[in-house]
């Protein structure tokens, strides 16, 4: 999924985010959470439709990115993290959340 360019949805009211590839192709992901690590915001995403496998959801993390707009409003941006390292500790963090957040 590196060649994915992440846009967020101006106007939609659940976290959803539309990605697409070079090819005009759009697949839309939802947001299951957002948290920070480091001082950074991040998001982590499953595709929405997809299918849980025995290993569970494939889940991306995206750090999130916020700008101000033309119209003077923050807008969010998406941006997949590339350091797998990085990703897959990003990842470990979000899903022990989940879990914390199931247990309750």
């Amino acid at each position: 999924m590196d060649d994915f360019e992440m846009n967020n949805m101006d106007g939609m009211e659940s976290d959803t985010i539309i990605f697409e590839d070079e090819d005009g192709n759009e697949y839309e992901f939802a947001v299951r959470d957002y948290f920070f690590y480091n001082g950074d915001e991040y998001a982590l995403l499953t595709e929405v439709g997809q299918e849980a496998d025995e290993n569970g959801e494939e889940c991306i993390v995206c750090k999130v990115e916020t700008t101000e707009g033309e119209d003077g409003e923050e807008d969010e941006e998406f941006v997949l993290v590339e350091d797998e390292g990085l990703a897959a500790k990003l990842i470990e963090i979000a899903n022990t959340r989940l879990a914390d957040d199931e247990e309750e």
